[in-house]
Protein backbone atom coordinates (compact mmCIF):
# COMPACT_ATOMS: atom_id res chain seq x y z
CA UNK A 1 0.00 0.00 0.00
CA UNK A 2 2.26 2.79 -1.46
CA UNK A 3 1.86 6.24 0.27
CA UNK A 4 2.66 9.46 -1.20
CA UNK A 5 5.44 10.68 -1.46
CA UNK A 6 5.58 14.09 0.67
CA UNK A 7 4.50 11.43 3.94
CA UNK A 8 8.06 9.36 3.10
CA UNK A 9 6.85 6.94 5.31
CA UNK A 10 9.01 3.91 5.18
CA UNK A 11 12.26 3.77 6.40
CA UNK A 12 13.84 0.59 4.69
CA UNK A 13 17.34 1.36 6.26
CA UNK A 14 18.73 0.54 9.59
CA UNK A 15 16.02 0.26 12.08
CA UNK A 16 17.03 1.65 15.92
CA UNK A 17 18.18 -0.19 18.25
CA UNK A 18 14.73 0.61 20.53
CA UNK A 19 12.65 -0.74 17.47
CA UNK A 20 14.49 -3.98 18.10
CA UNK A 21 13.99 -4.34 21.27
CA UNK A 22 10.51 -3.77 20.91
CA UNK A 23 9.84 -6.20 17.65
CA UNK A 24 12.31 -9.32 20.76
CA UNK A 25 9.36 -8.32 23.10
CA UNK A 26 6.73 -8.90 20.78
CA UNK A 27 8.54 -12.04 19.44
CA UNK A 28 8.85 -13.45 22.92
CA UNK A 29 4.95 -12.52 23.45
CA UNK A 30 4.07 -14.49 20.71
CA UNK A 31 5.98 -17.57 21.69
CA UNK A 32 4.63 -17.04 25.20
CA UNK A 33 1.05 -17.23 23.80
CA UNK A 34 1.87 -20.08 21.80
CA UNK A 35 3.12 -22.16 24.05
CA UNK A 36 0.74 -21.87 26.69
CA UNK A 37 -1.39 -24.73 27.02
CA UNK A 38 0.14 -26.03 23.92
CA UNK A 39 -0.26 -30.01 25.75
CA UNK A 40 -4.19 -29.29 25.61
CA UNK A 41 -6.37 -32.89 25.07
CA UNK A 42 -3.24 -35.05 25.22
CA UNK A 43 -2.29 -37.75 24.82
CA UNK A 44 -6.53 -38.88 25.40
CA UNK A 45 -7.75 -36.76 21.93
CA UNK A 46 -5.10 -35.30 19.29
CA UNK A 47 -5.82 -33.10 16.58
CA UNK A 48 -6.99 -35.32 13.74
CA UNK A 49 -4.37 -35.50 11.27
CA UNK A 50 -1.42 -34.25 13.52
CA UNK A 51 -0.96 -37.90 13.53
CA UNK A 52 0.78 -38.03 10.08
CA UNK A 53 3.50 -35.77 11.85
CA UNK A 54 3.54 -38.02 15.62
CA UNK A 55 3.96 -41.10 13.07
CA UNK A 56 6.36 -39.68 10.79
CA UNK A 57 8.54 -38.61 13.85
CA UNK A 58 8.72 -42.16 15.35
CA UNK A 59 9.89 -43.58 11.77
CA UNK A 60 12.68 -40.62 11.94
CA UNK A 61 13.81 -41.99 15.13
CA UNK A 62 12.66 -45.86 14.75
CA UNK A 63 12.03 -45.57 18.36
CA UNK A 64 8.04 -47.60 17.57
CA UNK A 65 6.05 -50.02 14.94
CA UNK A 66 6.01 -46.63 12.74
CA UNK A 67 7.64 -47.66 8.80
CA UNK A 68 8.90 -45.02 6.53
CA UNK A 69 7.28 -47.47 4.01
CA UNK A 70 3.93 -46.95 5.14
CA UNK A 71 1.32 -44.51 3.43
CA UNK A 72 0.92 -42.33 6.36
CA UNK A 73 4.41 -41.48 5.86
CA UNK A 74 3.90 -39.72 2.67
CA UNK A 75 0.57 -37.72 3.65
CA UNK A 76 2.82 -34.43 4.22
CA UNK A 77 6.57 -32.98 3.38
CA UNK A 78 9.22 -34.02 6.38
CA UNK A 79 10.34 -30.47 7.31
CA UNK A 80 8.03 -30.30 10.36
CA UNK A 81 9.20 -33.86 11.76
CA UNK A 82 12.38 -33.60 10.83
CA UNK A 83 12.46 -30.00 13.09
CA UNK A 84 10.58 -31.65 15.65
CA UNK A 85 12.97 -34.75 15.88
CA UNK A 86 15.38 -31.47 16.88
CA UNK A 87 13.25 -30.58 19.77
CA UNK A 88 14.74 -32.49 22.67
CA UNK A 89 12.65 -35.40 24.49
CA UNK A 90 13.58 -34.41 27.76
CA UNK A 91 11.90 -31.17 27.01
CA UNK A 92 8.33 -32.87 27.31
CA UNK A 93 8.87 -35.99 29.55
CA UNK A 94 10.92 -37.92 31.90
CA UNK A 95 13.49 -40.63 31.11
CA UNK A 96 11.98 -42.93 33.79
CA UNK A 97 8.41 -42.54 34.54
CA UNK A 98 6.85 -43.93 37.34
CA UNK A 99 3.39 -42.37 38.51
CA UNK A 100 0.39 -42.01 36.14
CA UNK A 101 0.88 -38.37 35.44
CA UNK A 102 3.95 -39.06 34.10
CA UNK A 103 3.16 -41.92 31.88
CA UNK A 104 0.82 -39.47 30.26
CA UNK A 105 3.06 -36.84 29.53
CA UNK A 106 5.63 -39.94 27.97
CA UNK A 107 2.75 -40.97 25.50
CA UNK A 108 2.38 -37.40 24.62
CA UNK A 109 5.75 -36.77 23.88
CA UNK A 110 5.90 -37.34 19.87
CA UNK A 111 2.90 -35.47 19.74
CA UNK A 112 4.23 -32.49 21.82
CA UNK A 113 7.54 -32.56 20.63
CA UNK A 114 5.82 -31.80 17.19
CA UNK A 115 3.44 -29.34 18.23
CA UNK A 116 6.46 -27.49 19.67
CA UNK A 117 7.95 -27.39 16.66
CA UNK A 118 5.24 -26.00 14.40
CA UNK A 119 4.99 -23.00 17.62
CA UNK A 120 8.47 -22.49 17.26
CA UNK A 121 8.56 -22.50 12.95
CA UNK A 122 5.75 -20.34 13.04
CA UNK A 123 6.92 -17.55 15.34
CA UNK A 124 9.01 -16.67 12.14
CA UNK A 125 5.97 -15.18 10.95
CA UNK A 126 6.65 -12.36 13.68
CA UNK A 127 9.81 -10.63 12.76
CA UNK A 128 8.88 -11.44 8.63
CA UNK A 129 5.61 -9.59 8.88
CA UNK A 130 7.68 -6.06 10.35
CA UNK A 131 10.21 -6.72 7.72
CA UNK A 132 7.79 -6.69 5.07
CA UNK A 133 5.38 -3.80 6.44
CA UNK A 134 8.30 -1.66 6.73
CA UNK A 135 8.22 -1.27 2.88
CA UNK A 136 4.36 0.41 3.45
CA UNK A 137 4.23 1.50 6.99
CA UNK A 138 7.01 3.54 9.29
CA UNK A 139 8.93 1.41 11.73
CA UNK A 140 6.29 2.02 14.39
CA UNK A 141 3.29 0.64 12.72
CA UNK A 142 5.39 -2.14 11.28
CA UNK A 143 5.65 -3.18 14.38
CA UNK A 144 1.59 -3.14 15.15
CA UNK A 145 1.85 -5.34 11.89
CA UNK A 146 4.44 -7.46 13.84
CA UNK A 147 2.10 -7.59 17.15
CA UNK A 148 -1.16 -8.24 15.17
CA UNK A 149 0.13 -11.59 13.69
CA UNK A 150 2.00 -12.50 17.04
CA UNK A 151 -1.36 -12.56 19.00
CA UNK A 152 -3.70 -13.49 16.02
CA UNK A 153 -6.12 -15.96 17.65
CA UNK A 154 -6.62 -17.79 14.36
CA UNK A 155 -2.63 -18.10 14.01
CA UNK A 156 -2.24 -19.25 17.37
CA UNK A 157 -4.99 -21.88 17.24
CA UNK A 158 -3.19 -24.11 14.73
CA UNK A 159 0.30 -23.03 15.83
CA UNK A 160 -0.34 -25.43 19.39
CA UNK A 161 -1.37 -28.15 17.08
CA UNK A 162 0.82 -30.34 15.31
CA UNK A 163 -0.20 -29.79 11.80
CA UNK A 164 2.11 -27.83 9.48
CA UNK A 165 -0.14 -25.03 8.32
CA UNK A 166 1.15 -22.29 11.12
CA UNK A 167 4.35 -23.56 10.38
CA UNK A 168 3.52 -22.94 6.72
CA UNK A 169 2.48 -19.56 6.95
CA UNK A 170 6.06 -18.98 7.81
CA UNK A 171 7.65 -20.02 4.87
CA UNK A 172 5.37 -18.42 2.63
CA UNK A 173 6.25 -15.36 3.70
CA UNK A 174 9.72 -16.01 4.17
CA UNK A 175 9.46 -16.72 -0.05
CA UNK A 176 7.77 -14.01 -0.41
CA UNK A 177 10.20 -11.61 1.76
CA UNK A 178 13.26 -13.26 -0.08
CA UNK A 179 11.39 -12.27 -3.54
CA UNK A 180 11.46 -8.40 -2.92
CA UNK A 181 14.71 -8.83 -1.60
CA UNK A 182 15.52 -9.98 -4.74
CA UNK A 183 14.27 -7.58 -6.75
CA UNK A 184 15.31 -4.90 -4.63
CA UNK A 185 19.53 -6.30 -4.21
CA UNK A 186 19.92 -9.05 -7.03
CA UNK A 187 23.08 -10.70 -6.93
CA UNK A 188 23.88 -14.00 -6.49
CA UNK A 189 23.16 -14.38 -2.80
CA UNK A 190 19.50 -13.12 -3.51
CA UNK A 191 18.83 -15.54 -5.77
CA UNK A 192 20.12 -18.25 -3.21
CA UNK A 193 18.26 -16.81 -0.54
CA UNK A 194 15.30 -17.18 -3.09
CA UNK A 195 15.72 -20.46 -3.95
CA UNK A 196 16.40 -21.80 0.04
CA UNK A 197 13.15 -19.78 1.05
CA UNK A 198 10.97 -21.69 -1.96
CA UNK A 199 12.43 -25.16 -0.91
CA UNK A 200 11.68 -24.68 3.03
CA UNK A 201 8.26 -23.19 1.42
CA UNK A 202 7.66 -26.27 -0.58
CA UNK A 203 9.03 -28.73 1.95
CA UNK A 204 6.61 -27.34 4.41
CA UNK A 205 3.17 -28.30 2.94
CA UNK A 206 2.42 -28.79 -0.57
CA UNK A 207 0.55 -25.70 -1.06
CA UNK A 208 4.06 -24.23 -0.48
CA UNK A 209 4.12 -24.06 -4.37
CA UNK A 210 1.69 -20.81 -4.22
CA UNK A 211 4.83 -18.92 -3.88
CA UNK A 212 7.12 -19.43 -7.30
CA UNK A 213 4.71 -16.48 -8.71
CA UNK A 214 6.31 -14.04 -6.60
CA UNK A 215 9.74 -15.58 -7.04
CA UNK A 216 8.93 -15.54 -11.12
CA UNK A 217 7.53 -12.15 -11.01
CA UNK A 218 10.89 -11.05 -8.81
CA UNK A 219 13.65 -12.56 -11.67
CA UNK A 220 11.65 -11.08 -13.97
CA UNK A 221 11.84 -7.62 -12.53
CA UNK A 222 15.44 -8.34 -12.80
CA UNK A 223 15.96 -9.41 -16.12
CA UNK A 224 16.61 -5.65 -17.35
CA UNK A 225 19.57 -5.25 -14.56
CA UNK A 226 21.11 -8.69 -14.52
CA UNK A 227 20.58 -9.90 -18.12
CA UNK A 228 22.10 -12.99 -18.26
CA UNK A 229 22.66 -13.25 -14.85
CA UNK A 230 18.73 -13.52 -14.06
CA UNK A 231 19.19 -16.72 -16.11
CA UNK A 232 21.52 -18.51 -14.26
CA UNK A 233 20.20 -17.32 -11.01
CA UNK A 234 16.06 -18.76 -12.25
CA UNK A 235 18.34 -22.34 -12.53
CA UNK A 236 19.83 -21.14 -9.03
CA UNK A 237 16.83 -21.20 -7.32
CA UNK A 238 15.52 -24.60 -9.32
CA UNK A 239 18.48 -26.11 -8.16
CA UNK A 240 17.94 -25.10 -4.38
CA UNK A 241 14.28 -25.12 -4.57
CA UNK A 242 14.42 -29.45 -6.08
CA UNK A 243 17.09 -30.51 -3.41
CA UNK A 244 15.15 -29.67 -0.65
CA UNK A 245 11.79 -31.36 -2.13
CA UNK A 246 14.58 -34.45 -3.30
CA UNK A 247 15.43 -34.49 1.13
CA UNK A 248 11.80 -33.38 1.86
CA UNK A 249 9.75 -35.44 0.03
CA UNK A 250 12.09 -39.25 -0.03
CA UNK A 251 8.78 -41.09 -0.83
CA UNK A 252 8.62 -39.71 -4.62
CA UNK A 253 11.89 -40.99 -5.44
CA UNK A 254 12.77 -44.10 -3.46
CA UNK A 255 9.34 -45.92 -4.55
CA UNK A 256 8.46 -45.86 -1.09
CA UNK A 257 4.48 -45.57 0.19
CA UNK A 258 3.12 -43.48 -2.67
CA UNK A 259 4.82 -44.11 -6.26
CA UNK A 260 1.70 -42.55 -8.08
CA UNK A 261 2.76 -38.84 -5.34
CA UNK A 262 1.50 -36.93 -8.04
CA UNK A 263 -1.18 -38.55 -10.22
CA UNK A 264 -3.98 -37.42 -12.48
CA UNK A 265 -6.61 -40.30 -12.36
CA UNK A 266 -9.45 -41.45 -14.95
CA UNK A 267 -12.23 -40.05 -12.98
CA UNK A 268 -10.65 -36.10 -13.01
CA UNK A 269 -9.25 -36.32 -9.65
CA UNK A 270 -5.55 -35.15 -9.01
CA UNK A 271 -3.73 -37.38 -6.35
CA UNK A 272 -0.71 -35.08 -4.67
CA UNK A 273 0.80 -37.22 -2.01
CA UNK A 274 -2.12 -39.01 -0.60
CA UNK A 275 -3.93 -35.67 -0.85
CA UNK A 276 -6.95 -35.89 -3.56
CA UNK A 277 -8.04 -32.56 -5.06
CA UNK A 278 -11.44 -32.84 -6.87
CA UNK A 279 -11.60 -30.91 -10.01
CA UNK A 280 -15.26 -30.41 -10.09
CA UNK A 281 -15.04 -29.10 -6.71
CA UNK A 282 -13.99 -26.28 -8.00
CA UNK A 283 -16.77 -24.26 -7.78
CA UNK A 284 -16.17 -20.96 -5.76
CA UNK A 285 -17.34 -22.48 -2.39
CA UNK A 286 -14.32 -21.93 -1.29
CA UNK A 287 -14.38 -18.25 -0.41
CA UNK A 288 -17.23 -18.50 2.35
CA UNK A 289 -15.04 -20.72 3.80
CA UNK A 290 -12.20 -18.38 3.57
CA UNK A 291 -14.32 -15.51 4.99
CA UNK A 292 -15.89 -17.49 7.63
CA UNK A 293 -12.53 -18.58 8.70
CA UNK A 294 -10.94 -15.07 9.57
CA UNK A 295 -14.87 -13.40 10.87
CA UNK A 296 -15.03 -16.73 13.40
CA UNK A 297 -11.27 -17.15 14.42
CA UNK A 298 -10.11 -13.94 14.47
CA UNK A 299 -12.96 -11.10 14.50
CA UNK A 300 -10.60 -8.25 15.63
CA UNK A 301 -8.50 -8.55 12.82
CA UNK A 302 -10.82 -8.78 9.76
CA UNK A 303 -12.53 -5.39 10.94
CA UNK A 304 -9.16 -3.94 11.35
CA UNK A 305 -8.19 -5.22 7.79
CA UNK A 306 -11.45 -4.09 6.29
CA UNK A 307 -11.13 -0.90 7.49
CA UNK A 308 -6.99 -0.68 5.99
CA UNK A 309 -8.10 -1.38 2.62
CA UNK A 310 -11.17 0.95 2.76
CA UNK A 311 -8.18 3.48 3.47
CA UNK A 312 -6.18 2.00 0.75
CA UNK A 313 -9.02 3.00 -1.53
CA UNK A 314 -9.55 6.45 -0.05
CA UNK A 315 -5.93 7.23 0.01
CA UNK A 316 -4.16 5.18 -3.22
CA UNK A 317 -5.47 7.94 -5.96
CA UNK A 318 -4.05 10.57 -4.06
CA UNK A 319 -0.06 8.70 -4.43
CA UNK A 320 -1.16 6.96 -7.84
CA UNK A 321 -0.61 10.13 -9.95
CA UNK A 322 2.90 10.21 -8.06
CA UNK A 323 3.76 7.27 -9.49
CA UNK A 324 4.09 7.31 -12.75
CA UNK A 325 5.42 5.51 -14.91
CA UNK A 326 3.96 2.93 -12.52
CA UNK A 327 6.87 0.62 -12.59
CA UNK A 328 8.99 3.59 -12.25
CA UNK A 329 7.70 3.20 -7.85
CA UNK A 330 9.83 0.24 -5.87
CA UNK A 331 7.13 0.41 -3.60
CA UNK A 332 4.55 -0.50 -6.20
CA UNK A 333 6.69 -3.14 -7.06
CA UNK A 334 7.34 -4.93 -4.29
CA UNK A 335 3.15 -4.95 -3.80
CA UNK A 336 2.89 -6.33 -7.20
CA UNK A 337 5.40 -9.04 -5.26
CA UNK A 338 2.95 -9.66 -2.47
CA UNK A 339 0.08 -9.60 -4.96
CA UNK A 340 1.47 -12.59 -7.02
CA UNK A 341 1.84 -14.75 -4.25
CA UNK A 342 -1.72 -13.54 -2.21
CA UNK A 343 -3.64 -13.15 -4.63
CA UNK A 344 -3.42 -16.18 -6.74
CA UNK A 345 -3.47 -18.32 -3.61
CA UNK A 346 -6.87 -16.91 -2.10
CA UNK A 347 -8.17 -17.70 -5.42
CA UNK A 348 -7.42 -21.06 -5.59
CA UNK A 349 -8.33 -21.92 -2.29
CA UNK A 350 -11.46 -19.27 -2.75
CA UNK A 351 -12.75 -21.73 -5.69
CA UNK A 352 -12.43 -24.96 -4.27
CA UNK A 353 -15.57 -26.40 -2.15
CA UNK A 354 -12.98 -28.05 0.28
CA UNK A 355 -10.96 -25.49 1.71
CA UNK A 356 -10.59 -26.16 5.40
CA UNK A 357 -10.37 -22.90 7.50
CA UNK A 358 -6.59 -23.57 7.94
CA UNK A 359 -5.84 -22.58 4.90
CA UNK A 360 -6.07 -19.30 4.76
CA UNK A 361 -3.62 -18.73 7.57
CA UNK A 362 -0.76 -17.22 4.72
CA UNK A 363 -3.00 -14.68 4.33
CA UNK A 364 -3.22 -13.40 7.99
CA UNK A 365 0.45 -11.62 7.77
CA UNK A 366 -0.73 -9.42 4.91
CA UNK A 367 -3.92 -8.50 6.80
CA UNK A 368 -1.75 -7.43 9.88
CA UNK A 369 0.18 -5.46 7.45
CA UNK A 370 -3.10 -3.64 5.87
CA UNK A 371 -4.19 -3.23 9.32
CA UNK A 372 -1.13 -1.53 10.53
CA UNK A 373 -1.14 0.76 7.40
CA UNK A 374 -5.38 1.48 7.84
CA UNK A 375 -4.12 2.63 11.72
CA UNK A 376 -1.11 4.63 10.28
CA UNK A 377 -3.65 6.73 7.75
CA UNK A 378 -6.37 7.09 10.80
CA UNK A 379 -3.18 7.85 13.01
CA UNK A 380 -2.17 10.80 10.17
CA UNK A 381 -6.11 12.49 9.78
CA UNK A 382 -6.00 12.50 13.85
CA UNK A 383 -3.02 14.21 13.81
CA UNK A 384 -3.78 17.37 11.73
CA UNK A 385 -6.67 17.84 14.58
CA UNK A 386 -3.94 18.48 17.42
CA UNK A 387 -1.61 16.17 19.55
CA UNK A 388 -3.88 14.76 21.52
CA UNK A 389 -5.80 13.11 18.71
CA UNK A 390 -3.03 11.41 17.17
CA UNK A 391 -2.01 9.94 20.99
CA UNK A 392 -5.71 8.56 20.69
CA UNK A 393 -5.09 6.82 17.84
CA UNK A 394 -1.98 5.71 18.79
CA UNK A 395 -3.57 4.14 22.19
CA UNK A 396 -6.04 2.56 20.03
CA UNK A 397 -3.64 1.38 17.46
CA UNK A 398 -1.62 -0.19 20.85
CA UNK A 399 -4.87 -1.31 22.46
CA UNK A 400 -5.85 -3.48 19.23
CA UNK A 401 -2.73 -5.28 18.94
CA UNK A 402 -2.70 -6.35 22.73
CA UNK A 403 -6.33 -7.46 22.75
CA UNK A 404 -4.93 -9.66 20.07
CA UNK A 405 -2.70 -10.95 22.19
CA UNK A 406 -4.74 -11.54 25.17
CA UNK A 407 -7.37 -13.24 23.06
CA UNK A 408 -4.52 -15.35 22.94
CA UNK A 409 -3.84 -15.45 26.10
CA UNK A 410 -7.11 -16.74 27.33
CA UNK A 411 -7.27 -19.33 24.44
CA UNK A 412 -4.25 -20.94 26.30
CA UNK A 413 -5.72 -20.46 29.92
CA UNK A 414 -8.80 -22.59 28.48
CA UNK A 415 -6.40 -25.26 26.77
CA UNK A 416 -4.17 -25.70 29.81
CA UNK A 417 -7.00 -26.48 32.54
CA UNK A 418 -7.81 -30.00 32.69
CA UNK A 419 -9.97 -30.85 29.82
CA UNK A 420 -13.87 -32.66 29.86
CA UNK A 421 -11.95 -36.16 29.22
CA UNK A 422 -9.79 -35.66 31.85
CA UNK A 423 -12.85 -34.69 33.97
CA UNK A 424 -14.55 -37.46 33.06
CA UNK A 425 -11.62 -39.57 33.81
CA UNK A 426 -11.03 -37.88 37.53
CA UNK A 427 -15.01 -38.68 38.02
CA UNK A 428 -14.14 -42.28 37.40
CA UNK A 429 -11.76 -42.73 39.74
CA UNK A 430 -13.65 -40.95 42.39
CA UNK A 431 -17.01 -42.88 42.33
CA UNK A 432 -15.78 -46.65 40.59
CA UNK A 433 -13.33 -48.77 42.46
CA UNK A 434 -10.38 -50.29 40.45
CA UNK A 435 -11.17 -53.56 38.94
CA UNK A 436 -14.32 -54.04 40.45
CA UNK A 437 -16.53 -53.86 37.44
CA UNK A 438 -16.04 -52.56 33.33
CA UNK A 439 -16.58 -49.31 32.29
CA UNK A 440 -17.95 -49.55 28.55
CA UNK A 441 -16.18 -46.67 26.60
CA UNK A 442 -16.99 -45.65 22.95
CA UNK A 443 -14.18 -46.14 20.53
CA UNK A 444 -12.18 -43.35 20.01
CA UNK A 445 -12.72 -41.92 23.60
CA UNK A 446 -9.21 -42.67 25.48
CA UNK A 447 -9.95 -42.13 28.91
CA UNK A 448 -6.55 -40.73 30.65
CA UNK A 449 -6.40 -43.24 33.62
CA UNK A 450 -4.46 -46.81 33.70
CA UNK A 451 -6.04 -49.61 32.27
CA UNK A 452 -5.97 -53.05 34.05
CA UNK A 453 -4.07 -55.70 32.12
CA UNK A 454 -7.08 -57.65 31.50
CA UNK A 455 -8.45 -55.07 29.87
CA UNK A 456 -5.66 -53.92 27.49
CA UNK A 457 -5.85 -58.02 26.62
CA UNK A 458 -9.60 -57.88 25.46
CA UNK A 459 -9.27 -54.84 23.49
CA UNK A 460 -5.61 -55.68 22.30
CA UNK A 461 -7.00 -55.08 18.37
CA UNK A 462 -6.10 -51.43 18.92
CA UNK A 463 -2.67 -51.30 19.69
CA UNK A 464 -1.73 -50.79 15.94
CA UNK A 465 -4.14 -47.78 15.86
CA UNK A 466 -2.62 -44.27 15.60
CA UNK A 467 -6.00 -42.82 17.01
CA UNK A 468 -5.81 -44.27 20.32
CA UNK A 469 -2.00 -43.30 21.56
CA UNK A 470 -2.76 -43.89 25.63
CA UNK A 471 -3.97 -47.38 25.00
CA UNK A 472 -0.60 -47.86 22.35
CA UNK A 473 1.58 -46.80 25.05
CA UNK A 474 -0.14 -49.03 28.09
CA UNK A 475 0.02 -51.90 25.76
CA UNK A 476 3.34 -52.02 25.10
CA UNK A 477 4.64 -51.54 28.98
CA UNK A 478 5.23 -54.33 31.51
CA UNK A 479 2.25 -55.21 34.02
CA UNK A 480 2.97 -52.71 37.32
CA UNK A 481 4.63 -50.54 35.13
CA UNK A 482 2.19 -47.27 36.24
CA UNK A 483 2.26 -46.50 39.99
CA UNK A 484 -1.54 -46.41 41.47
CA UNK A 485 -5.07 -48.68 40.97
CA UNK A 486 -5.79 -49.28 37.76
CA UNK A 487 -9.92 -50.22 35.53
CA UNK A 488 -11.42 -52.36 33.56
CA UNK A 489 -11.90 -50.11 30.48
CA UNK A 490 -14.48 -52.50 27.81
CA UNK A 491 -14.34 -50.61 24.58
CA UNK A 492 -18.02 -50.69 22.93
CA UNK A 493 -18.23 -53.01 19.90
CA UNK A 494 -18.60 -50.32 17.64
CA UNK A 495 -15.73 -50.24 15.27
CA UNK A 496 -17.14 -52.53 11.75
CA UNK A 497 -20.28 -51.12 9.59
CA UNK A 498 -21.74 -54.33 10.49
CA UNK A 499 -21.52 -53.16 14.75
CA UNK A 500 -22.70 -49.55 13.87
CA UNK A 501 -25.87 -50.89 11.89
CA UNK A 502 -26.51 -53.09 14.81
CA UNK A 503 -26.20 -50.42 17.21
CA UNK A 504 -28.24 -47.77 14.87
CA UNK A 505 -31.18 -49.88 14.28
CA UNK A 506 -30.86 -52.08 18.19
CA UNK A 507 -30.02 -49.09 20.19
CA UNK A 508 -32.00 -49.98 23.45
CA UNK A 509 -31.09 -53.53 23.01
CA UNK A 510 -27.17 -52.54 22.35
CA UNK A 511 -27.18 -50.18 25.70
CA UNK A 512 -28.77 -53.45 27.89
CA UNK A 513 -26.30 -55.54 26.49
CA UNK A 514 -23.54 -53.37 27.43
CA UNK A 515 -21.12 -55.06 30.64
CA UNK A 516 -20.26 -53.47 33.52
CA UNK A 517 -21.71 -50.37 35.98
CA UNK A 518 -20.76 -47.40 33.66
CA UNK A 519 -20.51 -46.25 30.31
CA UNK A 520 -19.04 -43.23 29.13
CA UNK A 521 -19.62 -41.65 25.32
CA UNK A 522 -19.44 -38.65 24.05
CA UNK A 523 -22.16 -36.54 22.88
CA UNK A 524 -22.14 -35.28 19.65
CA UNK A 525 -24.67 -32.70 17.72
CA UNK A 526 -27.80 -34.12 16.41
CA UNK A 527 -27.73 -35.53 12.59
CA UNK A 528 -23.50 -36.18 13.46
CA UNK A 529 -22.75 -39.97 13.75
CA UNK A 530 -25.72 -41.26 13.57
CA UNK A 531 -24.65 -45.11 15.15
CA UNK A 532 -23.24 -42.94 17.97
CA UNK A 533 -26.29 -41.01 18.54
CA UNK A 534 -28.08 -43.99 18.67
CA UNK A 535 -25.87 -45.60 21.08
CA UNK A 536 -26.51 -42.52 23.57
CA UNK A 537 -30.70 -42.29 22.82
CA UNK A 538 -30.72 -45.94 23.97
CA UNK A 539 -28.94 -44.96 27.24
CA UNK A 540 -30.84 -41.74 27.84
CA UNK A 541 -33.94 -43.82 27.58
CA UNK A 542 -33.06 -46.77 29.98
CA UNK A 543 -30.18 -45.32 32.15
CA UNK A 544 -29.25 -42.51 34.59
CA UNK A 545 -27.15 -40.06 33.24
CA UNK A 546 -24.56 -39.62 35.99
CA UNK A 547 -22.04 -37.00 35.15
CA UNK A 548 -22.08 -34.55 31.94
CA UNK A 549 -18.85 -32.58 31.25
CA UNK A 550 -19.44 -29.90 28.23
CA UNK A 551 -16.44 -27.11 27.63
CA UNK A 552 -19.07 -23.87 27.85
CA UNK A 553 -20.15 -22.21 31.10
CA UNK A 554 -22.78 -22.53 31.38
CA UNK A 555 -23.39 -25.31 29.62
CA UNK A 556 -25.76 -24.54 26.47
CA UNK A 557 -26.74 -28.11 25.45
CA UNK A 558 -26.06 -27.83 21.87
CA UNK A 559 -23.04 -31.16 22.51
CA UNK A 560 -20.58 -29.16 19.82
CA UNK A 561 -17.40 -29.93 21.02
CA UNK A 562 -14.33 -27.50 21.09
CA UNK A 563 -11.19 -28.76 20.39
CA UNK A 564 -8.77 -28.86 17.51
CA UNK A 565 -10.95 -28.22 14.49
CA UNK A 566 -14.51 -26.78 14.35
CA UNK A 567 -15.82 -25.85 10.69
CA UNK A 568 -17.64 -29.11 10.75
CA UNK A 569 -20.08 -28.11 13.18
CA UNK A 570 -23.70 -25.52 13.40
CA UNK A 571 -22.27 -22.80 15.97
CA UNK A 572 -24.36 -20.62 16.90
CA UNK A 573 -21.33 -18.74 18.25
CA UNK A 574 -17.79 -17.37 16.42
CA UNK A 575 -14.84 -20.20 17.72
CA UNK A 576 -12.76 -16.92 19.18
CA UNK A 577 -15.70 -15.43 20.72
CA UNK A 578 -16.89 -19.15 22.55
CA UNK A 579 -13.31 -19.50 23.89
CA UNK A 580 -13.66 -16.32 25.77
CA UNK A 581 -16.49 -17.77 27.77
CA UNK A 582 -15.40 -21.60 28.00
CA UNK A 583 -14.21 -23.50 30.59
CA UNK A 584 -12.06 -25.57 29.35
CA UNK A 585 -11.98 -27.64 25.97
CA UNK A 586 -13.12 -31.11 24.87
CA UNK A 587 -15.93 -32.96 23.79
CA UNK A 588 -18.99 -32.82 25.60
CA UNK A 589 -18.81 -36.24 27.77
CA UNK A 590 -21.46 -38.37 29.42
CA UNK A 591 -21.12 -41.13 31.85
CA UNK A 592 -24.26 -43.54 32.20
CA UNK A 593 -24.92 -45.30 35.11
CA UNK A 594 -26.18 -48.92 33.90
CA UNK A 595 -26.48 -51.07 37.16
Amino acid sequence: MPPDSSASPTNTGRPSRGTLALLALIVALGLAVRLHGIGFLLPQLGEPDGLVIDYQLRALEGHGRESASDPLNAYYPHLVARTAALVPRSWVAPATPHTLAEHLRVASASRMRARIAVALLSLLAIPLTWWLARHFVPDAWALMAAALVAGSPFLVWFAQQARPHAAATSFALLAVCAAVHLRQAGGWRAYAVAGLAAGLAVGVLQSGLAVLPAIALAILLRVRADRWRALAGTALVLAIAAAFVFFLYPFMFTGGPDPESVTMRPDGTLAVSRHLVFVDLFNGRGFAVVWRAFREYDPLLTWLALFGFATVVVVSPRWAPRCVPAFACARTLDLAIVLAHAVPYLIAIGLYQRTYQRFALPLVPYLGIVSAYGAWQLWRLAARGGRGLSLVAGALACAAAAAELAWSWQLGRVRARPDTIQEAATWITQHVPPETQAISVMPGLDLPIARSRASIKKDWHHKDEQSVPWFRYQAELMPGAIEGPAWHIDSMPLITSEERTKAHSEAYAFARELPGGYAVIIAWPKNFRPALNAVREGLRGQFELAARFAPDDPDPGTDIPLAHQDDEYPFRVPWAQRMLAARCVGPVVEIYRLR
